[in-house]
């Protein structure tokens, strides 16, 4: 028994950290963000977008409506939401993207504060 008490260390000594949920295929550096062939062209034209506004350091566009392109998932990490409350963050990505959200059903956005 004390060998298995000695092989956990207390959960505060431990370094935690979570990724975001994403689809492993689907997350990318903002180098390769529109180069990824299993995009559509027009999840690769809001990649771009978005990669152009908020130079993200991470960054998920998934189509979810099954292919016909009305309901989008978008997690992005970038350093321009520091400081910014979560409600401040989501419109400004609804601002970059405020043309083609309004031929859109829904959104389901996730931003993260990417920390240095």
């Amino acid at each position: 028994m004390a060998s298995l008490i000695h092989r956990f260390r207390p959960i505060a000594a431990q370094k935690l950290w979570r990724a975001p949920h994403v689809s492993a295929h689907r997350l990318y550096s903002q180098a390769a963000a529109t180069e990824d062939p299993s995009l559509s062209d027009y999840e690769r034209l809001l990649v771009s977008k978005l990669v152009d506004a908020f130079e993200p350091s991470s960054i998920t566009v998934r189509d979810i409506s099954g292919g016909c392109g009305s309901m989008f998932a978008i997690n992005i990490t970038s350093k321009a939401f520091k400081g910014l409350p979560m409600v401040r963050q989501h419109r400004l990505v609804n601002q970059v993207l405020a043309d083609e959200v309004k031929k859109w059903h829904g959104l389901q956005l996730k931003t993260i504060v990417d920390n240095p």
